[in-house]
């Protein structure tokens, strides 16, 4: 019964997996399947692995985006890299702060998302804002809130150092240390990070059995409408929604960015994978545990000033009848079943300078 209901439920990846509003045209890309790519490997269940024509993966290319990923180098003071905001341990989130600190010791606004199975994600940031992973990297070390300084700038320090010359060679073909290299092997780094190796992975492809008391949490997000939105093997639809977390705005989300009333409130759909080890939760960091997350749908969805469009097709089915104690213990259940342990822990994501 519960690889029928899994097979229900996530037969949708293809049709979701890239469909939300990045630019990225399809000529840009190559699907391919788990074995056409030697570098990378993906469970049967998650969508066909991608490739950017502009940017195949090579060893050295992924190599040289890991030893930038964790370089303080990329900030304007040599104190903090990417990694000081997605820690491996925490599936890639900043180490349960609900805002990240920059340089200059100033705080965010928005909770840092993870950075694992973004392969499938043709939009990125909370607002949507980057439609491909070589956008992506560059923001932060631009944000004067984040790493405070310029591409330029970071490219000058690593043209003095010998050896990422040699591996900008190994990568690239020559020496030359530019914004677009820098760009691409990180953008490599980040495309092989994927998770897809938690317990409920492995149940679904028969290597075991969920507990009665994780398939009961199954079967009630199921009947609740979680997967309306947390849907497809990434647990994501890759689109924004408005799920009515405030009355008035303090944050516009993806409307902010694209400056569309209809859009306003809108934040992109977090994947429930690893969602364990990734609190606080939503764009702002409101939510301290599961506990909160489910009360909030349960009793607390606030019809807001742009209410004609929130997301609430799966609430109006889902928790608003009161999920009981028993059932939010199963949910809880269920969830924890979405760990990775094999993400957390893989060497091929860890600290090289360690």
């Amino acid at each position: 019964m519960l690889l029928k209901k899994i097979l229900i439920g996530f037969t949708i990846v293809s049709s979701f997996a890239l469909s939300s509003c990045g630019t990225v045209e399809p000529d840009d890309i190559i699907k391919s399947k788990p074995s056409d790519t030697a570098l990378l490997s993906v469970s049967s269940e998650m969508p066909a692995i991608i490739n950017y024509q502009d940017n195949k993966l090579t060893k050295d290319g992924i190599q040289l985006g890991r030893f930038l990923f964790y370089d303080k180098l990329l900030s304007e003071d040599n104190t903090l890299s990417c990694a000081s905001c997605h820690n491996q341990a925490n599936a890639f989130t900043d180490n349960g702060k609900k805002f990240s600190e920059g340089t200059r010791h100033l705080l965010g606004d928005r909770n840092s998302p993870p950075t694992f199975n973004l392969m499938w994600y043709d939009s990125m940031f909370w607002d949507s804002r980057a439609a491909r992973l070589k956008q992506l990297v560059l923001m932060p070390i631009s944000n004067p809130i984040e790493l405070n300084t310029t591409p330029e700038a970071v490219i000058e320090k690593l043209r003095k150092t010998a050896d990422y010359k040699k591996r900008f060679k190994d990568a690239f073909g020559s020496e030359d240390i530019t914004i677009d290299k820098m760009a691409f092997a990180m953008e490599q780094f980040l495309l092989t990070i994927v998770s897809d190796n938690s317990k409920f992975d492995k149940a679904k492809r028969g290597e075991l059995k969920l507990t009665s008391l994780e398939q009961r949490g199954f079967d009630i997000a199921s009947q609740k409408g979680c997967f309306n939105c947390h849907n497809t093997s990434l647990f994501t639809d890759n689109l924004s929604h408005n799920t009515g977390l405030e009355l008035y705005f303090k944050d516009k989300g993806l409307g902010g960015f694209n400056k569309k009333y209809s859009d306003d409130g809108k934040f992109k759909t977090p994947t429930l994978r690893n969602v364990a080890l990734t609190a606080p939760f939503m764009h702002d960091g409101r939510f301290n545990n599961l506990d909160e997350v489910i009360k909030f749908y349960d009793e607390d969805v606030a019809m807001n000033l742009n209410s004609r469009n929130i997301s609430l097709a799966f609430m109006e089915q889902a928790l608003r009848n009161h999920i009981s104690v028993d059932d939010k213990k199963a949910l809880i259940a269920f969830l924890n079943t979405l760990t990775d342990f094999d993400l957390v822990t893989n060497p091929k994501f860890s600290d090289p300078f360690k």
